[in-house]
């Protein structure tokens, strides 16, 4: 079953805040927006929009089908802050590591802010002791002023073209997403921009459209664009454990734990031609057998 390629491009609501780490009081964002968290809001958009009984003919509430729908037919680049036509993507360079053109510590100061709060307690209706934190988030608007835009790709398998494709699904369904954490607070909004654009190659790579999975290929010195499973990948930058959280049906919020991967992080550099298989949660890993 083959797929087709769109590029989407949003806009930045308000901000914006993907889990990353912690340090000291400081809750740390990522500086993109991984797939699973993107397969998270489409499914969370689409049960609410009342596709799973709509489309599915499921329960209107069934987010485990809708999400099961959503892993196979849809499939997920990572997506990177867009500026001036070209999106920032990291990179590990003789400098350090950049995003798009812009240093990390220039891209931290035009699109990076912080919201800190306290509890207070009631007693003393004054801050309570070791509640302070402070929360990262790429800010909606940048330093210069313009709206802050974010894009990537989306493949669709032919089931979803039919159900998704077009511009006036693609705005009946898919329109609005709210991406992340701190979503309480009304962070994470995302709203598409423009007509979805059907594309076959992504900015200078190779992608294959007529496999089980979309295949992408990444030359030697290329960087990754998305956490690639270490294991037999030939590469240089950093390497991170990546763990993730599940709700299921009769279990808590987030009490499920993600089987832990050791993975190359964006922006990492292949050191080989190779070519990967985007895998459900948007990580690249090496074709099998």
């Amino acid at each position: 079953m083959a797929w087709q390629c769109f590029r989407l491009i949003c806009e930045l609501l308000s901000p914006l805040h993907i889990g990353y780490h912690k340090v000291g009081n400081v809750q740390r964002t990522r500086y993109y927006i991984p797939a699973r968290n993107l397969w998270a809001a489409v499914t969370e958009r689409l049960v609410r929009s009342g596709f799973g009984s709509d489309a599915l003919g499921k329960q209107a509430d069934d987010y485990t089908a809708v999400g099961d729908w959503v892993n196979e037919h849809i499939a997920f680049t990572y997506f990177f802050l867009h500026e001036d036509d070209a999106l920032l993507y990291p990179c590990y360079t003789e400098n350090g590591l950049c995003y798009g053109g812009l240093r990390q510590h220039e891209f931290e100061r035009r699109y990076l802010a912080a919201h800190v709060t306290t509890a207070l307690d009631p007693a003393t209706t004054s801050a309570e002791a070791a509640s302070l934190h402070e929360v990262e988030f790429i800010a909606p608007v940048n330093q210069d002023g313009p709206r802050t835009r974010i894009g990537g790709w989306v493949f669709l398998r032919d089931a979803a073209l039919e159900k998704l494709g077009g511009e006036a699904k693609w705005h009946s369904w898919l329109r609005d997403l709210q991406v992340g954490g701190e979503r309480r607070y009304g962070f994470g909004r995302l709203r598409l921009a423009g007509a979805p654009q059907p594309v076959y190659r992504l900015d200078g790579y190779d992608v294959e459209l007529t496999a089980v999975r979309p295949k992408i290929a990444a030359e030697k010195g290329k960087p990754f664009w998305a956490h690639t499973l270490s294991e037999n990948t030939m590469a240089r930058g950093l390497i991170e454990p990546l763990v993730g959280r599940e709700t299921r049906v009769g279990a808590s919020f987030g009490q499920r734990l993600t089987r832990a991967r050791i993975c190359w992080t964006p922006g990492s550099i292949s050191e080989a031609s190779q070519q990967f298989v985007i895998a459900g949660d948007g990580i690249w890993e090496l074709p099998r057998g």
